[in-house]
């Protein structure tokens, strides 16, 4: 079964290569720690999580909210492959769990609906892995694509966004 810490570590290479818990903001103002976004965490704006908490207690934080919001609905512990689980780890934390698990799903030519499930998780355990990534890699470039044609505003993450469905 996946290690769910070595999947979070992943996508923190993504979200805060060097952890250095430097809070960034969106183009709209939100702030950002970690990879954590205040759009979609607005419960941390309260607690400090973004103004002065230190860097160890806020990474313990991000780390539950990863395993939590991300890890559980996508079923992570429950996937055989390490790499598989990265992948779809940070394909939850960038693009949205039922995105990712929707990605998986076609990737898999299971039904999508968004939420892994059983039958899910039985065609995940008899795919190829090297297969199924290459797949995955190919629904992500394919979605963040779309993305951008539909709102060429979001090209100036282009590089960024392709570069993570590469990985």
């Amino acid at each position: 079964m996946a290690n769910i810490k070595a999947a979070i570590d992943y996508v923190l290479k993504f979200e805060d290569a060097g952890l250095t818990g430097v809070v960034t903001h969106t183009a709209d103002g939100k702030r950002t720690r970690f990879g954590i976004d205040e759009h979609y965490h607005p419960e941390l704006t309260n607690c400090l999580f973004f103004d002065s908490m230190g860097k160890i207690a806020a990474l313990k934080i991000a780390e539950g909210i990863y395993e939590s919001s991300y890890c559980q609905p996508l079923c992570i512990a429950e996937i055989t492959n390490q790499e598989v689980a990265n992948k779809l780890l940070s394909l939850g934390v960038n693009c949205g769990t039922r995105t990712a698990a929707r990605m998986l799903q076609r990737a898999l030519g299971v039904e999508g609906d968004g939420r892994i499930g059983p039958i899910t998780l039985d065609r995940l355990d008899h795919a190829d892995p090297a297969a199924l990534l290459t797949r995955l890699k190919h629904l992500a470039e394919e979605h963040y694509e779309a993305l951008m044609e539909e709102n060429p505003a979001l090209a100036v993450y282009k590089r960024g966004w392709l570069r993570r469905a590469e990985a």
